[in-house]
């Protein structure tokens, strides 16, 4: 049976397992079942509003709570339907078991994510990491997955090391593709640490952490970390954020700083980061965010063009996402099935009380530009009230329909705000469709990790070609790493071809997958 490991503070420790770190729970990758199954077509439906709020409809909690990390998705009882931890700053995540699609119910009582009874008295952060009280000693969590459900910690087991370093995030990665998911953890003001797999439950630290200890400049403060090969090499690269953007590139193992010679400009107060290949030609395009908390001194966000020699160039003005304002999470997903990512942003506000705080939904023209349709859509969410600051989202398909769903967490809540301004809630939006179809690509490594994190998968429609990386699901990181299929839309078309990269070198190709299908590839079994 697959388990679900979740690392708070830094990650997932292997398929379905989950690493929280000591200032955020930032990463729980949840290994996905395997299961392949074919999905009924969907006819259009004739409606006002491209997505409706089901909050409420479906089971989820109105408690409010402060915001860290982007909410996370992944089958932690391995019966075909993500389920959702919802990340908090200072108390333990709200974790769901979605019940086929239709409701969730609340599991934390349950699940065994909770707190350590030794080394665990400070902020949970993004799903991996935990801030300590001063110069107190903490431990980032290893939650082990049972299959069912249910979490067991064991981080001590692991080897996971108690300091006072202040976690942020987290992210698993197969940084030597040696079959194993290792953990990397993006401590704020104290090196990096990267754990690495030993295959037997247990983990190693790397000397110097590969070369990402002291990654991100100014005493290491960059906070937000996600993984992707950007250059298709084979080997998982890094970009970080939120002091200052920076891309590592790996070497085949270790890490070297290439942001100057790549085009990733010093940015200011950067935040989310998204990879995604936009104008579909087969390379990883990188957005980054960018705001501050009080919403003052508006920013604009940054599209950077991979142009396929190891460079970036900034198209934000000819692309049209060049808004001066105050933006968190970006998240990449195809939502309307034509085979073009588009892009969900979240907007807290331009000012310490929220006004201007309309979400923006940046539809992807299929021509290089993009166009802000959340109002029309009906996730703009605007009321200019810090109540309701919109801080981080993720895209999901809950109810495997085959139309990606958004979730958005309120609340801009940091570790020095207090009141009712700072916290909010947990909001769902259901996508009412249309008739385009999908194609939903679930991964099974064997030679190569598990989760096939790190693999490269096309999807072939005649003149549409599409292209995405497994680095863990949501669209993008703001410290946190879920799990979830890769989603293709493919517009009208009744079949494709499905080709999947792995880290390995192993390439599997299926001829012909029938629109409206959600498959598992198995590594080596469609040579």
């Amino acid at each position: 049976m697959n388990t679900y490991c979740l690392f708070i503070k830094a990650a997932l420790c292997g398929p379905r397992d989950l690493w929280r770190t000591r200032s955020g729970i930032r990463k729980a990758l949840f290994h996905l079942a395997t299961i392949a199954g074919l999905v009924t077509a969907l006819s259009s439906v004739s409606v006002a509003q491209q997505f409706q709020e089901v909050t409420a409809q479906v089971g989820l909690l109105p408690e409010l709570d402060k915001s860290w990390g982007n909410p996370i998705w992944g089958d932690m009882n391995n019966d075909g339907f993500l389920d959702l931890i919802v990340p908090t700053l200072s108390s333990e995540p709200f974790v769901y078991r979605n019940n086929a699609g239709g409701t969730f119910t609340d599991i934390r009582a349950t699940s065994g994510i909770e707190r350590a009874p030794s080394f665990d008295t400070a902020d949970w952060r993004g799903f991996s990491a935990e801030m300590p009280v001063g110069t107190a000693l903490k431990r980032d969590l290893l939650f082990k997955g049972n299959g069912d459900g249910t979490f067991e910690n064991v981080t001590v087991a692991a080897g996971i090391a108690t300091s006072n370093a202040q976690g942020q995030c987290g992210f698993w990665v197969d940084y030597d593709n040696d079959g194993k998911l290792d953990l990397f953890v993006k401590n704020f003001a104290s090196p990096n640490l990267l754990y690495k797999n030993n295959g037997n439950g247990t983990f190693t630290q790397v000397a110097n952490a590969a070369g990402l200890a002291r990654a991100t400049r100014g005493g290491f403060h960059g906070t937000i970390c996600s993984f992707a090969d950007y250059d298709n090499d084979g080997f998982m690269d890094v970009a970080f954020s939120v002091e200052k953007p920076a891309l590592y590139r790996n070497q085949g193992g270790t890490f070297v700083d290439v942001s100057a010679a790549a085009g990733v400009m010093p940015l200011t107060n950067a935040k989310g980061i998204a990879w995604g290949d936009y104008n579909n030609d087969g390379l990883l395009d990188l957005y980054i965010s960018r705001g501050q908390a009080s919403g003052q001194n508006p920013l604009v966000d940054t599209l950077l063009r991979n142009n396929g020699n190891g460079t970036f160039s900034d198209v934000s003005v000819e692309a049209g996402i060049d808004t001066t304002t105050n933006t968190w999470a970006a998240v990449w997903g195809d939502y309307d099935n034509d085979g073009f990512l588009d892009l969900f942003v979240t907007r807290p506000g331009t000012d310490n009380i929220g006004v201007g705080n309309a979400n923006i939904l940046y539809h992807n023209n299929g021509n290089g530009t993009f166009t802000d349709v959340a109002a029309a859509a009906g996730v703009a969410l605007q009321d200019n009230l810090s109540t309701s600051a919109h801080k981080v989202a993720a895209w999901v398909d809950y109810n495997n329909d085959g139309f990606l769903d958004l979730i958005v967490k309120d609340g801009i809540g940091a570790e020095g705000d207090f009141g009712p301004e700072t916290t909010g809630r947990h909001r769902l939006f259901k996508n009412n469709g249309n008739s385009n179809h999908f194609i939903k690509v679930k991964l099974v490594g064997v030679q190569s990790n598990r989760d096939g994190i790190g693999a490269r998968v096309t999807v072939n429609r005649g003149t549409l070609i599409v292209f995405r990386e497994n680095n863990g699901g949501g669209g993008g990181e703001n410290a946190s790493q879920g799990s979830e299929p890769l989603h293709f839309g493919i517009g009208r078309g009744r079949a494709a071809s499905v080709t999947v990269v792995w880290p390995s070198g192993i390439i599997d190709t299926l001829p012909s997958v029938t629109a409206n299908s959600t498959i598992t590839v198995v590594e080596g079994s469609a040579r």
